[in-house]
């Protein structure tokens, strides 16, 4: 069993869903808060989105894309990916909501679904990529062989 487990985590796509799936049920957790609180949606889901961002960043470029490069690279590059997809999520949300007559968390949650696919693949060929030399390919970190 513990092989299967140490064979499921060297892959990068799973440590993705399972670090991804953690930040968004915390994120969606937040929102729930925040509007348990009488937050308006739009206040619930931007202090959602600052807070998960500060969880989000160490985890994605620790455990899920090994990343060796400067952190304040990778943050920056993060936070863009990040942003597209947040950008997505604050212009989808009230769309549904406001459009379709939806409930503010399921809309979100429909929105995070959306957006779940195109933010894995910024991260892992943007946020995380590993620099580029003269005589290898540019290869994301999550790619390089594991030393398990």
């Amino acid at each position: 069993m513990w092989n299967l487990l140490q064979r499921l985590w060297s892959q990068h796509q799973i440590r993705y869903l399972i670090v991804a799936g953690t930040t968004s049920l915390a994120y969606i957790g937040l929102v729930a808060a925040g509007l348990a609180l009488n937050l308006h949606y739009m206040v619930a889901i931007l202090i959602a989105q600052v807070i998960t961002i500060a969880c989000a960043f160490p985890a994605y470029r620790t455990l899920v894309f090994e990343s060796q490069g400067k952190i304040g690279t990778d943050f920056i590059r993060f936070l863009s990916v990040w942003a597209s997809g947040a950008i997505a999520g604050v212009v989808g949300t009230p769309f549904l909501v406001e459009v379709f007559g939806m409930d503010p968390l399921i809309a979100q949650v429909i929105a995070i679904i959306i957006v779940a696919v195109g933010s894995y693949l910024g991260h892992r060929f943007f946020s995380f990529r590993t620099a580029k030399s003269d005589d290898t390919p540019d290869v994301p970190a999550a790619d390089t062989p594991r030393a398990d």
